[in-house]
């Protein structure tokens, strides 16, 4: 015969096996599914080398870097900086870019094309873009909104 107290230390380890496996569970499934849909949260220098783009200009802030993974890498930059240096920042990273400015969600646009035959890896052998999209939107004191998505084919 098993004493009250054996009983209720068994359904008490019972009840926190569950638990934590339940919990664990969650967190693994919201991990996966996250990164199904591009919104586990990335370094933003990470997410600048992948889009081959220089290291984000000076002044920028409101930084928010994702990345996902399900039959391509995709990588996602969003941030503000003063205006003048975006632009030659943009200059830099994106010598070939043409910018329109009859975009749908944005101030202006591009789909610069990327030097070198997909697939492109860095010196490490990480896996680069293979397109990327900018978006712009111009706001108020001079500071420029820029999205940027990268993804490989």
């Amino acid at each position: 015969m098993i004493s009250v107290r054996r009983k209720r230390i068994t359904v008490w380890l019972a009840i926190t096996a569950t638990t934590a496996v339940l919990a664990f569970g969650g967190w693994y499934a919201y991990q996966v599914s996250a990164a199904f849909v591009g919104v586990l949260g990335a370094p933003c220098d990470k997410a600048a080398a992948f889009v081959r783009a220089a290291e984000l200009p000076a002044g920028t802030h409101d930084r928010r870097c994702t990345t996902g993974q399900w039959m391509s890498i995709s990588y996602d930059l969003d941030f503000r900086a003063p205006r003048k240096e975006t632009e030659a920042w943009l200059r830099t990273s994106y010598p070939e870019a043409t910018f329109s400015m009859g975009c749908l969600d944005s101030d202006a646009c591009a789909s610069p094309p990327l030097p070198g035959h997909a697939p492109v890896k860095d010196e490490a052998g990480h896996r680069l873009a293979d397109a990327v999209n900018i978006e712009l939107d111009y706001e108020d004191g001079d500071v420029t909104h820029v999205r940027i998505s990268g993804w490989t084919g």
